[in-house]
């Protein structure tokens, strides 16, 4: 008898508790009690989903969430509150949904009430809200590289049939989450720099060179942006601050020289424009920056247990992972503006040692084409032919040609550069499936990596230690016959070399990161994806296509 009064009086507590959470209207027909949002003013639901009539963006979904879950709060667990905070800024701070950091304002209010009913509805809608706009940069990658703002559509196909137990949300967030080991100590990093008074240094001429020993006009503002930036330890600071006059010597030079590090600028101390813009970003536009890459981390490999070859573009930089363990790195060369590297996903595939080089059809039109007509020795001097097409390599000689009658945009035979040490290609190039005739490869131009900006190329990407990436990778398939890379070179004829053990391949536009001694990574903007210019960006270089297989 005593159990089965516990069992009565354990379920009209449960009842009662249910009731005053989320009143019903009926027994029969129990419906979400949206008093609780009575106080609350929408100003967020204005620009996220101005074609709502309620309080929220998805009430239709919220009621069939909160009757699937027996009307019980959802986000009573404090860690899954502080994970949908967390990712909602990592996307808010990106400044590409209008409303959702006024939404983010909202939700802080609502979670300070004695009565939390309303914040559990608001951040169930947020939620949907937040997976609604991923649902679209996944579709559309390219979104996040063309500054385009996204918003809510009026008919949003999400599927949240599942009861929402803590570990379903927890697995949910967790599938939602950018793909970054330092997530919470990025957000932490931007909302430094969000919070921050803004600060008044500026560019005194796009031309003036400030170096060692010099005066620096406006030397107290840039204290300020040093400090900040971690780059002056606050004694210096402190100290400086005290001084009338502000040089580039001393703990100054050092700190823009740090400044500089960081920032993959040529490190000489002196302040010249490209430091100077830099240093002169607004702190909210780092933040911003810094959200929007951990926007674009959603792409590409996972991390399995193969390889992974990364190349950031910004960063003139190949890396080799495998499960977050570095294993190899060079520097390369990639696109010029005006020829951007393609973002896309693939597996390296094939090896060719001694390669020839078929023209692409750009260089043939804008460069090759020109430079003959100037000069008929030019294509004996880079060891080059012409073959009447890709299919029939039949060779043209240069003087059955009247070049001065030659229109670049419809020669109709292609140019072909033998192997040897002064192939463009140097000694090995690395095939991957790909719809944009990009590959990596080495180059005999060895001084050109001495450079600190190398957006040089054509589109594909020049690699500093390619021979020893070569190796790597033969090593990597693990075949006791393969012939060695050194021998293949030395008898300067083509070698094809299949690879069975494939590594994923990241062409990678990331232009700041937190690295993990927390320190925040900026890089120069080359292609103007962070904040497009008067060109607008093209489709076809930010498709973020996958090609692996």
């Amino acid at each position: 008898m005593i159990d089965i009064v516990r069992v009565i009086n354990k379920s009209c507590k449960r009842l009662l508790y249910l009731l005053a959470v989320f009143p019903v209207i009926s027994v029969a027909e129990p419906r979400l009690g949206w008093q609780a949002l009575n106080d609350y003013e929408p100003r967020s639901q204005r620009q996220l989903c101005s074609y709502s009539s309620n309080k929220v963006c998805f009430s239709n979904e919220l009621e069939k969430i909160y009757q699937s879950n027996d009307f019980s709060p959802i986000w009573s667990d404090e860690s899954l509150r502080n994970e949908l905070i967390l990712q909602l800024k990592s996307l808010a701070y990106a400044e590409l949904v209008p409303g959702l950091e006024l939404r983010l304002v909202e939700l802080d209010w609502l979670s300070k009430k004695k009565d939390q009913r309303g914040f559990d509805l608001l951040a169930t809608d947020s939620l949907l809200v937040y997976k609604a706009i991923i649902q679209q940069v996944q579709e559309r990658p390219s979104r996040l590289f063309k500054n385009h703002k996204l918003h809510i559509p009026q008919q949003s196909y999400l599927d949240f049939k599942q009861l929402i137990s803590p570990q379903n949300l927890h697995d949910e967030l967790l599938s939602l989450r950018p793909k970054v080991k330092r997530l919470e100590n990025s957000i932490a990093v931007a909302d430094k720099f969000k919070q921050l008074p803004p600060h008044s240094f500026s560019l005194v001429s796009r031309k003036q060179v400030i170096r060692r020993n010099q005066e620096i006009a406006n030397g107290h503002a840039l204290l300020d942006v040093l400090f900040q930036y971690g780059d002056l330890a606050r004694g210096d600071y402190e100290w400086l601050r005290q001084q009338p006059v502000i040089e580039n010597s001393g703990a100054v030079n050092v700190a823009i020289k740090d400044f500089q590090r960081r920032n993959g600028l040529s490190v000489d101390g002196s302040i010249g424009p490209t430091t100077a813009a830099q240093l002169a970003l607004p702190y909210t536009e780092v933040a911003r920056v810094i959200a929007l890459n951990l926007q674009r981390s959603r792409f590409g490999s996972n991390g399995g247990k193969r390889p992974v070859i990364q190349v950031n573009i910004p960063d003139y930089m190949l890396k080799i992972t495998r499960q977050d363990q570095l294993l190899f790195e060079s520097k390369v060369i990639v696109g010029r503006a005006s020829r951007p590297t393609n973002l896309f996903s693939s597996s390296l595939n094939t090896m060719v040692v001694n390669p020839t080089w078929n023209i692409p059809m750009t260089i043939k039109q804008k460069d090759v084409i020109p430079k003959v007509k100037k000069s008929p020795k030019y294509l004996a001097q880079k060891n080059m032919k012409i073959v009447k097409s890709w299919v029939d390599r039949s060779e043209i000689l240069p003087e059955q040609i009247e070049w001065s009658m030659v229109n670049p945009k419809t020669f109709p035979y292609e140019f072909q550069q033998g192997p040897g040490p002064s192939n463009a290609l140097g000694r090995v190039k690395f095939l991957m499936p790909n719809d944009y005739a990009i590959y990596l490869h080495d180059t005999p131009a060895r001084s050109l990596f001495s450079r600190n900006k190398r957006n040089l190329s054509s589109g594909c990407v020049r690699v500093e230690r390619a021979e020893e990436l070569a190796k790597f990778i033969l090593a990597y398939q693990r075949r006791s016959s393969q012939e060695a890379f050194d021998k293949m070179v030395l008898d300067e004829e083509p070698d094809t070399v299949s690879l069975a053990r494939r590594m994923d391949v990241e062409f990678m536009y990331l232009t700041a990161w937190v690295d993990e001694n927390d320190q925040l990574q900026l890089r120069e903007d080359i292609y103007g994806y962070d904040r497009p210019g008067k060109k607008p960006v093209k489709s076809e270089f930010v498709t973020l296509k996958d090609f692996r297989y």
